[in-house]
């Protein structure tokens, strides 16, 4: 059974200091417990997406499954929670802007919509921005329970892909397989791009990854797998949605370096990912693929390949 600690609500909880003032104030009387989703859509309600439904907020800070006298997001609102998340210098974060999302304090990401501005043929901004999706990240210790076996099976760390749709909970997996193989004393590194799985805030992990866990975040993870190789000699390297070729090439020199990898990429199964050509290659790196789901709660192991 799953079981979420104290800091997991507790950082769910952190998520309202990103909160509009005019939303905030509506929301401290809300149990978060459980939510994995806030959004924003200008002039629509303000949702909160929980395992069990989808809820919407009132005025008087109360939660509803029908949007009756729910609580309208303004583009005030909207503008308010950019300054927030961005500090207030929205220029030193334009590059994760461009690509569609924002990390924040805890691990949370803040998916963006809007328009795209358009420079030399790429994304180089959005603006008019329409919605907000914080992500909420969170902390289940037992959520690897049934995987940690599988990947241990030969006595030694096996190069483990998982697959899964978005918001199935891939990343909160890969937090406790980093934990669990962490505490059995293997050297684990962690490659996190969008500095999600760890959420470092001045040299540590917002969650419990282990005493023997590495973390180089806010790096290609391409180059920052191939950086750990070198330099932190590491067992097992771990790092969220691969797919780039430059991705696959840098899975085919850590594998025949001896070091294991555990990556995890979007889709709904192997057949999907096998049908993108540019991934067939990749799969060959793997001795076992496991595709999680959501047809009972998150993180559930839908189908396992061993090799």
């Amino acid at each position: 059974m799953y079981i979420a600690n104290n800091e997991t609500a507790l950082s769910q909880n952190g998520i309202l200091s990103f909160m509009p003032q005019g939303i905030r104030r509506f929301m401290y009387g809300i149990d978060l417990t459980g939510a994995y989703e806030i959004r924003m859509r200008l002039g629509n309600p303000l949702t909160i997406h929980y395992g069990d439904g989808c809820f919407y907020l009132g005025g008087r800070g109360k939660l509803s499954a029908v949007p009756v006298s729910a609580l309208r997001v303004t583009r005030g609102h909207i503008e308010e929670a950019i300054e927030i998340a961005t500090a207030s210098s929205v220029y030193s974060v334009r590059d994760e802007i461009k690509n569609g999302f924002l990390t924040i304090k805890g691990g949370h990401r803040i998916g963006i919509t809007g328009t795209a501005v358009i420079k030399e043929d790429k994304i180089s901004f959005i603006k008019d921005v329409s919605a907000l999706n914080y992500r909420l990240a969170g902390e289940i210790i037992g959520a690897a329970d049934k995987i940690i076996p599988l990947i241990l099976s030969d006595g030694y760390v096996k190069n483990t892909l998982i697959i899964s749709p978005p918001g199935a909970g891939k990343t909160t997996m890969l937090r406790d397989i980093a934990r669990q193989l962490s505490y059995k004393s293997y050297r684990v590194s962690v490659v996190d791009e969008r500095r999600e799985i760890a959420a470092l805030s001045e040299g540590r992990s917002a969650f419990d990854l282990g005493f023997s866990t590495d973390v180089l975040e806010g790096v290609d993870k391409a180059h920052g797998m191939l950086m750990v190789l070198r330099s932190m000699c590491p067992d097992v390297i771990i790092t969220d949605e691969i797919g780039t070729q430059s991705d696959i090439d840098a899975v085919e020199k850590i594998t025949n370096s001896g070091a294991a990898v555990i990556a995890s990429i979007h889709g709904r199964n192997i057949d999907m990912v096998k049908h993108r050509t540019d991934l067939e290659r990749m799969l060959r790196f793997f001795d076992l693929i496991v595709t999680i789901g959501k047809s009972k709660g998150f993180g559930t192991i839908e189908e396992v390949i061993a090799r």
